[in-house]
């Protein structure tokens, strides 16, 4: 095979090279190489049909030479050798008709669209930017994520003419592969030419097969734009609990001056904000390779099942449409672990609210510069953005991990823990959609426990005789930045924990069970200051002395 096909390959290798260097000084992104790369090889089919054609030719001469042969000896020369190679010269000839009969075969006769063919990745780039509509992109992380979709929105292109060219070269090796099942039965299956039949009509018809690995998982209903743009509406990481605003998307929670540490918080959440977006478009691009690679893994089987199984081209496929359906896919992790009606606004208002001692800004009431002061102004300023940011991250982290389980249904069941059904692959899954909950997991945790959908850090002191008001402002002060204070470590220890219970579903000796409930729980606690102060002096009978706690 190699032998016959080497003049084919050089040929191939000699005009893409020769090409490309015409094109190689004008090569400023990945962009610009893909479309000197396509426009390299646009030839290429030319060269594979004049290739197909002196091959016609090559087998009517030796159809010819058959026929004399057959006609001095019937007996070492069947009729179906000459006949064969007159069918085969003849499909050669006309391969432009073998093509279209091969799309045929995959479309049914209807053109399919897909929206890789519209240039998806500039779409998925203005899909979900909420940056975009806050404020000029400048030099910040978002402008270069963006910058990197909009520079590689080409490389579904370069797939595409990469996967065309494979389908013709399909389609002429199925020709071949017939002739040789003709005179050999016995060593050439007709499975060998049939499947490759059948895989070049689907490296031609892509669009169909993209369109239907997406609508395996997604459904038809929203579509991939629909799809994309309906995350948003599920993110939940604008919203704070402090008092259920928008924070860093309004002046819900003022800044303490400019550039305040509450400020830097928000400026560095909105300068990222569009990674899901860059995660998206990373996505698709994935999901293409992993369709192309689908339907080689599926020849490879037909051909000889007993080094390639089946399942290595069907879970390809379903993790190609996964990629593709990768928003529908992490809204359903999200929805599972928490309904959709528990997401928004009202959610957080409710999560780990936070009600100040006074209606005044505590930071301002004590006077001079105190410590107190300093500690209230503090943690008023990043309370809010610190749970925005730590929400956000949450968000992203849990793309991420589905992104992971999906890249692992690819692997074979050897790989123990990583392997599509271990135990390492299922808690990715789900971890990944309990950081996309995990303000709403905290919340839950919290009634749980106290069963309140508030968290009590109302502080109210038993004795104030004699004590003015700027001294009992000054401990108002410090127990609010307390309280503050622990709840963004209660925050941040429960999203550690979740990270190590993964780390242990994936086998890693470092990571123990005990350590990542621990954090959860502790976590869950530490958010939870409030009512559990009011347990402990419950519990010890002092409910009536020192400091109280409400909503």
């Amino acid at each position: 095979m190699l032998k016959r096909y080497f003049p084919l390959f050089a040929g191939i290798l000699f005009t893409f090279m020769s090409v490309s260097s015409a094109f190689a000084a004008t090569t400023t992104s990945v962009n610009d190489m893909a479309d000197n790369m396509v426009s390299s090889v646009s030839s290429l089919p030319l060269l594979l049909a004049g290739f197909a054609y002196l091959s016609g030719l090559l087998f009517a001469v030796s159809g010819l030479f058959k026929t004399i042969a057959h006609v001095s000896n019937p007996n070492q020369t069947p009729i179906r050798e000459p006949i064969i190679r007159f069918l085969v010269g003849g499909a050669l000839f006309a391969l432009p008709i073998i093509t279209e009969a091969a799309i045929n075969t995959i479309t049914g006769g209807t053109t399919a669209t897909f929206a890789g063919d519209t240039g998806i990745i500039s779409t998925i780039s203005g899909g979900l930017g909420v940056a975009s509509a806050l404020l000029s992109l400048g030099t910040n992380f978002n402008s270069l994520l963006i910058n990197l979709m909009l520079t590689t929105d080409q490389i579904p292109a370069l797939i595409a003419a990469v996967a065309y060219l494979l389908g013709l070269l399909m389609a002429v090796s199925a020709l071949y592969k017939v002739r040789d099942h003709v005179d050999d039965p016995t060593r050439m299956p007709l499975k060998d030419s049939v499947i490759r039949f059948i895989i070049a009509g689907a490296l031609f018809a892509l669009p169909t097969v993209f369109n239907a690995m997406y609508d395996m998982l997604a459904g038809s209903g929203l579509g991939l734009g629909g799809t994309i743009s309906s995350i948003i509406s599920a993110a939940g990481f604008f919203w704070s609990s402090e008092d259920g605003s928008a924070v860093c998307l309004t002046a819900a929670i003022p800044f303490l001056g400019t550039g305040s540490v509450g400020e830097v918080i928000c400026n560095a959440w909105i300068s990222a904000s569009v990674l899901p977006t860059f995660l998206t478009a990373l996505a698709y691009v994935i999901g293409l390779i992993f369709g192309v690679w689908a339907l080689i893994k599926i020849r490879d089987h037909v051909t000889n099942p007993s080094q390639t199984s089946l399942w290595e081209g069907l879970s390809r496929l379903i993790a190609g449409g996964a990629m593709f359906a990768l928003p529908s896919v992490s809204i359903v992790m999200k929805s599972t672990v928490t309904p959709i009606t528990l997401m928004g606004a009202a959610t957080f208002t409710s999560n780990t609210g936070f009600n100040e001692t006074t209606s005044t800004a505590l930071c301002t009431v004590a006077g001079g510069n105190s410590l107190d002061m300093a500690m209230g102004c503090f943690m008023q300023d990043i309370l809010g953005p610190t749970q925005v940011a730590l929400a956000f991250f949450c968000f992203v982290a849990g793309m991420i991990f589905v992104m992971i389980g999906i890249s692992r249904l690819i692997k074979s069941a050897q790989e123990g823990t990583k392997g599509p059904g271990g135990l390492g692959t299922v808690t990715t899954f789900v971890v990944g959609g309990i950081l996309m909950s995990a303000m709403t997991i905290v919340h839950a945790l919290s009634e749980s426990f106290f069963g309140t959908t508030q968290t009590r850090t109302y502080a109210s002191l038993a004795y104030t005789s004699g004590m003015s008001s700027t001294e009992t402002a000054a401990i108002y002060n410090v127990i609010s930045a307390v309280l503050k204070f622990l709840i963004v470590i209660g925050l941040v220890s429960f999203v550690r924990g979740l990270f190590i219970m993964r780390d242990v579903a994936e086998g890693k000796s470092q990571a123990s069970t005990m350590v990542g409930v621990t954090h959860i729980v502790g976590g869950a606690l530490a958010v939870n200051l409030g009512p559990v102060l009011n347990a402990i002096q419950t519990s010890l009978g002092i409910s009536a002395f020192g400091v109280t706690f409400g909503t």
